[in-house]
C-alpha cells in the first residue's frame, strides 16, 4: 500500500472513531439517563458528533500527556484521543440537556 492510501485510510478511521464517540454518548443520555434532547436521539448524536470534535481538538492539548500514556496506540495510529471525544460529547450533551431543563423523556 502506497503512503498516500494509508494516510487517507487513518483519517477515515479517525473520522469513523469520532462519529462513534458521539453516538456513544447520545445513546447514553437518551437511553441510560432518560433524558429528553432536542431532536430525539438523532439531534442528540449530532450535538454528540460536534462536541467529540471539539473535545478532540480542543482538550486533546491539555489532555495529551496523560493520555499518551493510557491510550499509546489510539493516539499515535488513529490521531483520534478517546477521552477527550467522550469528555467533548458529554460535555455538548450535558449543556444540551440542561438548556432543555434536564428533562425526562416520556415513556412511550
Amino acid at each position: 500500500m502506497s503512503e498516500a492510501l494509508i494516510n487517507v485510510l487513518m483519517k477515515l478511521l479517525a473520522i469513523a472513531i469520532y462519529l462513534f464517540l458521539g453516538a456513544f454518548v447520545s445513546w447514553i443520555f437518551f437511553f441510560l439517563k432518560k433524558r429528553e434532547l432536542f431532536g430525539g436521539y438523532i439531534g442528540g448524536m449530532v450535538i454528540g458528533v460536534i462536541g467529540a470534535l471539539i473535545g478532540g481538538f480542543v482538550l486533546d492539548k491539555l489532555l495529551l500527556n496523560i493520555t499518551l500514556r493510557v491510550l499509546k496506540f489510539m493516539v499515535y495510529e488513529t490521531g483520534v484521543n478517546i477521552i477527550t471525544g467522550l469528555l467533548g460529547g458529554y460535555i455538548a450533551l450535558y449543556i444540551m440537556n440542561r438548556l432543555n431543563h434536564n428533562k425526562e423523556r416520556k415513556p412511550f
